[in-house]
């Protein structure tokens, strides 16, 4: 095995990954940094964004349909569930942990339901390779990690410069207050609730041309989600992309010398060393 080209792709392929992971991790820090919910759901969204992709691309051959609609569908979605699961018991953090997992049970088993045990595989809608080193690479990973770029760059803005983002920070540091100026704060609860459900699927839809697509496929992911939230900083947006990233190309370095179970214990060495030295993750706020 020649050593640079193969280390060249597992870089780009966790840079592509890192990307995904962070969309994930932000759909899931935006919820908790505002209602404090743990949504124990959020791995089922990613698999739902998935799977959608895989029956619009059977169905009618297009996976460029499925990246328009799905997100928007499955945050649909993540509004009604919060409005009829999570907001009459938010009070109580114990009994929004598990409702969230009921919720992941009942999706779970839908998912399997409409789509079946066996995995399947969604064709890549870019058929260019682009050379690395002289080695073959789908422009299309290139085209999924200038998609999470953009989506979060576009996160970024709407948080810090429209009121929909004053209203989120408002609504986080006083709820009373914000409520006595005339801040919606239950339709804000509800907006981001499903943004964060559709940052999740979108990820699904992200990464269904380049993963086997199962019914249960939220379930790995949604650890390493968990994991990069935590030692990025509960709130932080920067660290939370910054962790992802490292997260993810440190196992694709690691995949190289070792096999990948101890890759990914290597990886989650790593985070739990981040946490030692760095009580609070990486809490700079964006």
């Amino acid at each position: 095995m020649e050593l640079l080209p193969e280390l060249v792709l597992q870089l780009v392929n966790g840079f592509v990954w890192g990307w995904i992971l962070a969309l994930l991790a932000l759909g899931l820090t935006l919820v908790f940094g505002l209602l404090e919910v743990v949504n124990i759901a959020h791995g089922a969204l990613y698999a739902f964004g998935a799977i959608s992709t895989w029956y619009i691309a059977n169905l009618l051959g297009n996976f460029w349909l499925s990246l328009a609609v799905t997100p928007f569908l499955v945050g649909l979605l993540g509004m009604l569930a919060y409005v009829f699961t999570v907001r009459p018991i938010e009070s109580s953090p114990i009994a929004t942990v598990i409702a969230t997992f009921g919720l992941l049970f009942i999706f779970q088993h839908v998912a399997l339901l409409l789509f079946g045990p066996n995995p399947a595989s969604v064709p890549q809608p870019i058929n260019l390779n682009i050379q690395l080193l002289g080695r073959g690479y789908p422009a299309y990973r290139l085209f999924v990690a200038a998609i999470a770029m953009v989506t979060i760059g576009g996160l970024w803005l709407l948080l810090q410069r429209t009121d929909y983002g004053i209203w989120v920070r408002a609504t986080q540091q006083d709820r009373e207050t914000a409520l006595a100026m005339g801040i919606p704060a239950a339709k804000i609860y509800t907006l981001t609730f499903g943004l964060g459900s559709a940052l999740a699927a979108l990820g699904g839809v992200l990464a269904a041309p380049i993963t086997a697509v199962q019914f249960n496929m939220g379930i790995d992911i949604i650890i390493d989600v968990f994991i990069v939230v935590i030692a990025g900083g509960l709130g932080s947006f920067g660290g939370t992309v910054a962790v992802a990233l490292f997260l993810r190309e440190l196992e694709g370095v690691a995949a190289i010398f070792f096999t990948p179970v101890l890759s990914k214990a290597i990886a989650l060495l790593a985070m739990v060393a981040i946490l030692l030295l760095r009580q609070g993750g990486f809490s700079t706020k964006a």
